[in-house]
């Protein structure tokens, strides 16, 4: 895949050199972004049967999130565009430029490199209905993010299986009959520095060489919008040491669909990602499956929906499953209306439900909780 890839890039770097390359005029800076915030109120209970882990949480909170982007572009004499992406996160962040990247389009699709996400989210269908959780990070009302949650990060990771903003290379074909293919490479997904050069599998840290395809259909039957697409994965963990254990492999796939009509839009998903930990080969393997669905509607200024997702993560020693099967539910109702322009406000009702069976066993813990939060928020983009 990473072969194609490469080829692929060599002979669009062709074309670009081909005829007449001179710029019209060189790139001029844009600037976008957004700004939001909400309230939340509710109730959270978590119960562990391990002594002093159960916790209390604060019933109301404040929330908020803002990026700035920076993108520009030109085209060349031949027809060709160039592009540039950077955004810039409003708060302080481990990743403060968490998308940077540069891209060239043309007749022969759209080449991307730098800190971005890959196909399999870029070409994502099926995320419809949710109203709430797109508007700022809310993610501490999942239980199982909570002081003894498991931490899985329910959702987020299934939409797009492992294709976070992190350096690699990206290619679209052109859109054909509403078809779409699109293929990312990650050498080191373990480093998303400026730059890693050619480091030694043997002395840096333990890496995870990746190959992300996806393919997408857009197009229209009688009165109706359809989207649908397929994703997968593929991770080759790589050891730090000579005659160290072998890493274990982790892959996913993804599939989706959704269709519009009438101001209506019903649309689900299903993924799955194995061995999402990467462990060694002695350690028993973690899957992770994740559903969801959704159904909205729109009219004038104002949006309604609902969306239902649950997400289970089964930990597997060879062809045994073992006692660990944690599962988390969501459900959220929720409506948006449009001030003006660029700004609006939105408020609903989210439900969480987690299970932390991690520990099934007598002798061992074990972790319920359950969520019930109101919000109600605004939106700005710009």
């Amino acid at each position: 895949m990473k072969n194609i890839l490469y080829g692929t890039t060599a002979l669009i770097a062709v074309s670009m050199v081909a005829g007449s390359a001179g710029a019209a005029e060189k790139i001029k800076l844009g600037l976008g972004g957004y700004w939001r915030a909400a309230i939340h109120m509710g109730d959270t209970n978590n119960d562990s049967t391990a002594a002093g882990t159960a916790s209390d949480f604060r019933n109301h909170g404040f929330g908020r999130e803002s990026e700035i982007y920076f993108s520009g572009k030109t085209t060349l004499d031949n027809g060709i565009k160039f592009g540039v992406m950077m955004q810039l996160e409003g708060e302080t962040s481990a990743d403060q430029m968490d998308n940077s990247y540069i891209w060239s389009a043309g007749s022969f699709g759209r080449l991307e490199y730098g800190e971005t996400w890959g196909p399999g989210l870029l070409m994502y269908a099926g995320g419809v209905g949710e109203k709430l959780s797109s508007h700022g990070d809310f993610a501490s009302h999942n239980p199982s993010n909570g002081p003894n949650g498991l931490g899985i990060n329910s959702f987020g990771g299934g939409a797009g299986l492992r294709s976070r903003p992190i350096t690699k290379l990206n290619y679209f074909t052109p859109r054909m009959s509403g078809l779409q293919l699109g293929i990312g490479y990650v050498p080191d997904a373990q480093n998303n520095s400026a730059g890693s050069g050619l480091q030694s599998k043997l002395t840096g840290d333990t890496g995870n060489e990746m190959v992300d395809v996806a393919a997408n259909y857009v197009g229209k039957f009688g009165g109706a919008g359809v989207r649908a697409h397929v994703g997968w994965f593929g991770s080759e963990t790589e050891t730090a040491a000579v005659g160290a254990a072998a890493g274990r492999d982790a892959e996913g796939y993804s599939m989706g669909a959704q269709v519009g009509f009438s101001g209506f839009r019903v649309g689900g998903r299903y993924t799955v990602i194995d061995d999402i930990q990467g462990t060694a080969v002695a350690t028993p393997s973690l899957e992770q499956v994740n559903y969801r669905f959704g159904v909205d509607y729109s009219t004038g200024p104002w949006g309604v929906g609902v969306v239902v997702q649950k997400a289970t993560r089964e930990q597997l020693n060879g062809a045994v499953k073992s006692t660990r099967n944690d599962v988390t539910d969501y459900m959220s109702v929720a409506a948006t209306y449009s001030v003006g322009p660029g700004i609006s406000v939105y408020g609903g009702v989210q439900f969480w439900d987690f299970q932390d069976s991690a520990n099934l066993a007598a002798a061992s813990p074990q972790t319920e909780a359950d969520s019930t939060v109101g919000v109600i928020g605004t939106l700005f983009k710009f």
